[in-house]
C-alpha cells in the first residue's frame, strides 16, 4: 500500500485531497509507473515516510489532513526530540539581531523549527548552523527544487534536516506556503517570534493556537512603533527577553 501512496504523492504532486480523492475512488494506477517505484522503493533520494508506516511521527496526526508522505533529507531522528521550537519573524530593524543572537544558548537537547524564508528566517537559519544547533526546516516545495542551499548542509550534517509533503521539484504556490504552517504547528511546542509586521504572520499564530499551543514574542524597543509584536503582547502573546519560557514550555509533545 505504500507503493500507491508514493505513486499518487507523486502524480498528483503532494495535493492532499487530490491524493484522498484517488484512495477514495479506488483510482486506476498506472503499472509501468507503479513497478518503477516499487523498483526504487529502498534507494530514493530524499528518504520518505508513509502515513502507513510504524516510523510516521504521531504529532502530524494533532493537525487536519496530516500529509500522506514526508519526503526528506537529513536526520529524520529530530523529529523524536521532545523540544522543539518554530523561531520566526518579518520585520527586520538592527536591534532585532540581538534576540536572533539568544539561538546561541539553546541547549543541545532542543531544535529550531523553521520555514527557510527571505530575511529573518535565513538569519534564524545561519545563526543555528552557526552555533551547531539542531534546525528542523520545511519547505512549501520539492526537495528537488534550488530553493536554498540548507539542503546540501542537510546531507552532511546529523543537526539538520528539512521536510516537505511535495515531491521531486514541484513548485512553491500560495496554496503550498498556507499548508505548510500545519506541519510547522503540528512539529513544533511554541511559537517564538522575534519581530512582525503588516500581520503576515497571522494564519500561521491560528494554527498554533487552535492546537492550544503557546505565542511567546520578543519585546520591541520602546521608540520603535513598526514591530507589531507589541499588538500581540497586548493580545494574549507572552512577551520574552530570552529563550528560556519557550524551551521550558509545557506544552510538549
Amino acid at each position: 500500500m505504500e507503493n500507491y501512496l508514493l505513486y499518487f504523492s507523486k502524480k498528483y504532486n503532494g495535493n492532499w485531497d487530490a491524493i484522498y480523492n484517488a484512495l477514495k475512488k479506488y483510482e486506476k494506477v498506472d503499472k509501468v509507473e507503479l513497478q518503477k517505484i516499487k523498483n526504487n522503493i529502498n534507494s530514493l533520494n530524499p528518504g520518505y515516510i508513509t502515513i502507513l508506516n510504524d516510523d510516521y511521527p504521531k504529532l502530524f496526526g494533532t493537525v487536519p489532513k496530516p500529509p500522506f508522505v514526508i519526503y526528506y533529507k537529513g536526520n529524520i531522528k529530530l523529529l523524536s526530540l521532545v523540544k522543539k521550537i518554530h523561531m520566526t519573524g518579518n520585520y527586520e530593524n538592527e536591534y532585532v539581531g540581538k534576540y536572533i543572537e539568544t539561538i546561541k544558548n539553546l541547549p543541545d537537547d532542543c531544535a529550531i523549527v523553521n520555514g527557510d524564508w527571505k530575511g529573518i528566517d535565513k538569519k534564524i537559519i545561519e545563526e543555528a548552523i552557526r552555533y551547531n544547533k539542531k534546525l528542523i526546516v520545511i519547505w512549501p516545495c520539492g526537495l528537488g527544487k534550488n530553493y536554498s542551499d540548507i539542503i546540501q548542509k542537510a546531507e552532511f550534517s546529523d543537526n539538520i534536516l528539512v521536510l516537505s509533503e511535495y515531491p521531486d521539484d514541484y513548485h512553491m504556490s500560495k496554496r503550498t506556503l498556507y499548508e505548510r504552517n500545519r506541519i510547522i504547528s503540528a512539529i513544533s511546542n511554541s511559537m517564538i517570534i522575534v519581530s512582525s509586521k503588516d500581520k503576515k504572520l497571522y494564519p500561521i499564530i491560528d494554527q498554533f493556537l487552535n492546537l492550544g499551543k503557546e505565542i511567546f514574542c520578543f519585546s520591541p524597543d520602546a521608540e520603535d512603533t513598526q514591530n507589531e509584536n507589541i499588538n500581540l503582547i497586548n493580545n494574549g502573546a507572552i512577551l520574552i527577553t530570552n529563550l528560556d519560557k519557550p524551551i521550558n514550555d509545557i506544552f510538549l509533545m
